[in-house]
């Protein structure tokens, strides 16, 4: 890790942000939105490693924006690095890098764009196995089980001190020395529920129908965890009873592995069957909306209806 850096702010975890929120932050210089969604991002204008609002100093480096030039295997650690390598530095005595959550591809990209963290290509492929593919990478899996942990335990919101935390078991990690007990339940869990996807695959737990692997679990489980051992997916689909409405069907969808080129999950329409949902290109759930009242069979069914209408017609 590097010991000058530009300030990284934490904010409040929510899935939109406008501009004028992010004016109310006072950033003397430019602030670098980083992993989350400003709302109309998809009309600024694209520059090296993200978008630049037109008239504030304000560029979001972020995958999440509803463009072509990202409905694609890139995470906002990939545009991070691809910034830096345009030589498009942050002043740290002005500028500020901006987060609002602690996955993986979240504390790379910002680690990365504030200089705690060399601009290594290893962290961009770790971002890519944590939001794209799910394979084994000791990074993506520290930092994810790390996340999923710390909201397991009740922690308190997202935070500089969270952050901090994360950053120095990384660097604990890379260097080889001990991690606290803490972190290695984290990563010791992470490697639990990617062995469990492998067994419920074996087990027979997902049925197929038009590309679409579709399972009911007893619990939620990460849904990049399964494509790789169900790569000839073109859709995962997973449902669980809601936690805090288990009289309802949390349901969780992934862009399979064998989707072809252009393939988006917007496509399916899912909210016309399921007002609940929302999510991006390659993945999304209904968790937030609370769930479905649909059984799960009939959940398959709408998907395997909008699959054969938007995919293989």
């Amino acid at each position: 890790m590097k010991s000058e850096s530009t300030p990284i702010k934490v904010i409040d975890r929510k899935s939109r942000y406008s501009v004028d929120d992010l004016d109310e932050l006072n950033v003397a210089g430019q602030l670098l939105a980083t992993d989350f969604y400003i709302v109309g991002a998809e009309s600024w204008t694209a520059v090296p490693g993200g978008i630049a609002h037109p008239d504030r100093p304000i560029v979001n480096v972020d995958h999440h924006a509803d463009l072509p030039s990202m409905r694609r295997r890139v995470s906002s650690t990939n545009l991070a690095l691809e910034r830096l390598g345009a030589g498009l530095m942050p002043d740290p005595a002005s500028d500020a890098v901006v987060v609002n959550h602690m996955d993986c591809d979240s504390v790379l990209a910002s680690g990365v764009l504030s200089g705690l963290l060399a601009p290594d290509p290893d962290y961009g492929v770790a971002a890519i196995a944590a939001d794209h593919t799910g394979a084994d990478n000791p990074v993506a899996d520290l930092l994810q089980g790390l996340d999923a942990h710390w909201s397991r335990n009740g922690r308190p919101a997202v935070s500089s001190q969270e952050l901090e935390y994360f950053f120095d078991c990384l660097d604990r990690f890379e260097r080889g020395a001990p991690l606290d007990q803490f972190a290695q339940d984290a990563l010791s869990k992470r490697q639990e529920s990617r062995t469990h996807a492998e067994r419920l695959v074996a087990n027979g737990c997902f049925v197929t129908e038009e590309g679409v692997r579709f399972g009911v679990l007893d619990e939620p489980l990460e849904g990049e965890l399964l494509l790789p051992v169900l790569s000839d997916a073109l859709l995962v689909a997973t449902a669980n009873r809601h936690r805090q409405h288990p009289e309802r069907w949390q349901i969780k969808l992934r862009l399979g592995l064998a989707a072809a080129e252009g393939h988006s999950l917007k496509a399916l329409r899912v909210e016309e069957f399921d007002p609940a949902y929302g999510g991006r290109w390659n993945a999304g759930s209904n968790n937030r909306g609370h769930g479905t009242d649909l059984p799960p069979e009939h959940y398959q069914r709408c998907l395997v209806d909008a699959v054969r209408r938007e995919w293989l017609s």
